[in-house]
């Protein structure tokens, strides 16, 4: 009794439909996300960018549906593991909180290691001083746990204000783009079928969800929303449209401004296209990329240090792992053990893969182990809709919303799940295929005979993920 009496409460109410809205547009960081991904989207689709981004928005809205469905009647802070449990079962519940556990422990891995790659291109190109990659890995690294470390919390208001910084920056370069070459410049070829084939193009597919990955975050601020049923669902779909038209916007420009006959070049160039789109346009305006660059993965990694590092705290306060991992900071309250391992795991992958592959290639093995995590979460997540509105809520039952687009949706995410896993790609993606596949493997096992209080820790330990709370009651 006296654990639950202290474990924190979420406030009621007191977010509105603006600064819910932005806490999703941040998270899916909108520069980020363009800065780092668009580039490596090219060597699967070539100048067809637009036309990529375009279809994974017209999937991931089908998806967005049916996850808005679930946010009307299940309003909790326990986003997919609560919609799934209610849907499909605690079974399956319990497989999905597993499968998220692939995707927020890496977060700062896969947000800093890449963006110090291309700071590292970008500050030798510019200024000719050469900043090593490890360094600023180790650096931006060390912000994140200080931050985490102290307690620092990131504010809706905060949020707000950096989602908007960030969507002008990246909107004002590309529409600059878009002008400088005027109406003769302009072409449809972005959004031709590209020449590749349709097995590049789900790749391209699967590692796109990368970007998408957050339009459903605003889930877990369903209690602290005010009329969480309306403001929820409603975030979900416009925090997508928002960010999904400026990404294609962006990629659009990205592609003509570099020629659409070399953008197939564009990962092997010298320096991050956007640096070099800013560069000859803006002059030393390129500072302002790097502050988009930087903002967004500092962000980014902050949420998946606070998230994951509670489920590292969370199993150990429940045994499942070593006890001194559940210890929290006497002045900060926050699970500073876990934290430091959390920091300990990202350093050590970050420089590992940084070594062995590059800093900028390393992108694609992280973006395996995340993207086949979120297509199956997603899945499930469709999935779920149809037997709860069926069992549950039979008079709002429509055969379109909550039967044809969820299995519309699942159709077009198994497609670029079947094309990311087969054929077998080559090392070192088959290694992260194989890594993904085992832990799979483990969780459905897990699902299917943990039972008792093991089990339960697991699913506590999704839910803190979930909430992603500062402050962590002690004991």
């Amino acid at each position: 009794m006296s654990e639950e009496r202290n474990r924190p409460v979420l406030a009621k109410g007191v977010l509105g439909q603006t600064e819910v809205l932005f806490q999703a547009v941040a998270h899916l960081g909108p520069a980020g996300a363009a800065i780092v991904v668009f580039p490596f989207l090219t060597q699967f689709v070539g100048a067809s960018v637009p036309l990529l981004l375009l279809l994974c928005l017209a999937a991931l809205s089908l998806t967005a549906l049916s996850v808005a469905s679930l946010a009307k009647h299940v309003p909790s802070a326990g986003g997919f593991f609560s919609y799934v449990n209610q849907g499909l079962g605690r079974g399956f519940g319990f497989f999905t909180a597993w499968s998220y556990f692939l995707y927020d422990p890496l977060i700062p891995t896969v947000s800093i290691l890449v963006s110090a790659g291309i700071l590292e291109q970008v500050f030798r190109e510019n200024l000719g001083v050469f900043v090593p990659w490890w360094l600023s890995t180790i650096v931006m690294l060390a912000i994140v746990h200080i931050a985490t470390y102290s307690g620092v919390k990131q504010s809706a208001d905060l949020n707000l204000l950096l989602g908007i910084a960030e969507s002008v920056i990246l909107l004002a370069l590309a529409l600059t783009v878009i002008f400088h070459h005027g109406s003769r410049g302009q072409t449809l070829v972005p959004f031709h079928f590209p020449s590749l084939g349709l097995h590049n193009l789900c790749l391209g597919f699967a590692f796109a969800l990368l970007m998408f990955c957050g339009f459903e975050s605003a889930a877990p601020l369903a209690e602290e929303t005010a009329d969480p049923t309306r403001s929820i669902p409603r975030t979900m779909i416009l925090s997508l449209m928002l960010v999904g038209l400026l990404w294609i916007v962006t990629g659009y420009a990205m592609v003509i401004g570099l020629g659409v006959d070399h953008a197939d070049q564009t990962l092997a160039a010298r320096q991050n296209p956007f640096f070099e789109l800013a560069r000859g346009l803006w002059g030393w305006g390129w500072v302002w990329i790097v502050f988009a660059l930087v903002n967004s993965s500092l962000a980014a990694s902050v949420a998946g240090q606070n998230a994951g590092s509670r489920v590292i705290f969370a199993l150990a306060r429940a045994s499942l792992l070593p006890q001194r991992l559940g210890r929290i900071h006497p002045r900060y309250k926050t699970p500073s053990a876990a934290i430091t391992v959390q920091t300990a795991l990202n350093l050590t992958v970050s420089l590992v893969l940084g070594w062995k592959l590059g800093p900028i290639t390393a992108l694609g093995f992280i973006g395996v182990l995340i993207s086949i995590g979120i297509i199956v979460i997603y899945v499930l997540a469709n999935m779920a809709v149809i037997p709860l509105y069926w069992r549950q809520y039979r008079s709002e039952w429509s055969f379109g919303r909550h039967c044809v687009v969820p299995i519309l949706g699942t159709g077009l995410l198994g497609l670029a799940l079947f094309y990311t896993v087969w054929p077998v790609p080559p090392k070192p993606l088959s290694i992260a295929e194989a890594f993904v596949g085992i832990w799979l493997v483990v969780g459905a096992l897990l699902a299917i005979f943990l039972r008792g209080s093991s089990r339960t820790a697991l699913e506590k330990a999704a839910l803190l993920m979930y909430h992603g709370q500062e402050t962590v009651a002690e004991e």
